[in-house]
């Protein structure tokens, strides 16, 4: 799409477009049913499009509508981490790697373009010759490199479901990660007592620590992992680690491999490429780790898929992921124990309060 759209999902984009083709610049109040940075997001850029001329206007509606149908029900790589879409690109000839580039979104385009090999890079037709190549050709040439990955899931119809952590922005899913690395650690320790918690302390910032302890008192009673999940998380992760961000982010890490271990092996694959490379590969190893520990407790792991879905919404309202997730209704496996959770909280923030 043009450069024009951006920030818009493609999604967004084409409610923009069609609402424009078969209405006018009035009929934007059909966007008030939608979350309010999205509604936002959308009537800037009508009013943006309305200050063209009508005749230039409806040929750019036109010519974007044709190449986003051209490419319709290829497998989602705006959602995929450049760094896979680099992986796949190697050993390709310059000419293949433009005819792949022709027709991605701007971002990731800008994005390859800057990670290609300079031989490569420099080698590229140039963009004027790649406008000749006929659509067919295109089409056949991405749905060749596309199928080199597991096809992006759509997101859930109505609500928000575990499975859609996956439909976050990237800044977004590493503040989650962040976010329950904390959690996940703060309620090993809970598990393995002071003086393990002590170790680590030593090791750490002032302020990581002091972030640590916090989470080891706020660790809720409903959700504490059993004496062998704590060690082995302790034993196989907390052991070798180069900074606090990096041991906070794979802790974070671990807990979502553990939740998305009964999702099935389609989601999980397309869920580490939504991650850099290395960090998914990560994802895969934590995976198998899961797996070997054996007997997963399936009401567990959906009791974690349900407090990972309530950080989301705690993140949202501390402006940390984007707001519209809290107008969003989490799709809960048990709301009973989200109500518990909840409730938990209170006495605790009731009890601070008091002393």
């Amino acid at each position: 799409m043009h450069p024009f759209f951006e920030p818009l999902s493609e999604r967004e984009t084409m409610l923009l477009l069609t609402t424009l083709t078969v209405g006018s610049s009035e009929d934007v109040e059909i966007f008030s049913g939608l979350p309010t940075e999205s509604r936002q997001r959308l009537r800037e850029k009508a009013q943006a499009l309305s200050t063209i001329v009508a005749e230039k206007r409806v040929a750019f509606i036109v010519h974007e509508i044709k190449q986003a149908l051209a490419f319709r029900g290829l497998r989602g790589v705006d959602k995929i981490d450049a760094s896979w879409l680099l992986q796949a690109l190697k050993g390709e000839s310059p000419r293949m790697v433009a005819t792949v580039l022709v027709g991605l979104p701007n971002p990731i385009v800008r994005s390859l373009l800057a990670c290609l090999p300079p031989g490569i890079r420099q080698r590229l037709p140039p963009r004027e010759e790649m406008k000749l190549v006929h659509a067919d050709i295109v089409r056949s040439v991405r749905l060749m490199y596309e199928a080199r990955f597991t096809l992006m899931p759509q997101p859930t119809a109505k609500g928000f479901a575990f499975r859609d952590v996956i439909q976050l922005e990237r800044g977004e899913i590493f503040k989650l990660m962040r976010d329950l690395g904390l959690i996940e650690l703060g309620q090993a320790f809970v598990s393995m007592g002071k003086n393990a918690l002590a170790e680590l302390c030593r090791r750490l910032p002032r302020n990581h620590a002091e972030e640590l302890i916090l989470a080891v008192r706020s660790a809720s009673q409903i959700d504490l992992p059993d004496e062998n999940v704590a060690q082995h998380f302790l034993s196989r992760v907390v052991v070798n680690f180069n900074d606090t961000e990096e041991l906070f982010q794979k802790a974070g890490l671990w807990r979502l491999a553990r939740a998305a271990s009964i999702e099935g092996i389609i989601f999980c694959q397309a869920f580490r490429q939504r991650l850099p490379r290395e960090v998914g590969l990560l994802f895969d190893s934590f995976l198998e780790q899961v797996n070997e520990m054996g007997d997963l407790n399936e009401e567990v792991i959906k009791r974690i898929q349900d407090l990972i879905l309530l950080r989301v919404q705690y993140l949202a309202e501390r402006h940390l992921v984007s707001r519209r997730w809290l107008e969003t209704e989490m799709l809960y496996n048990n709301p009973e124990t989200i109500a518990a959770v909840r409730a938990e909280n209170e006495d605790k923030n009731q009890a601070a309060v008091e002393v």
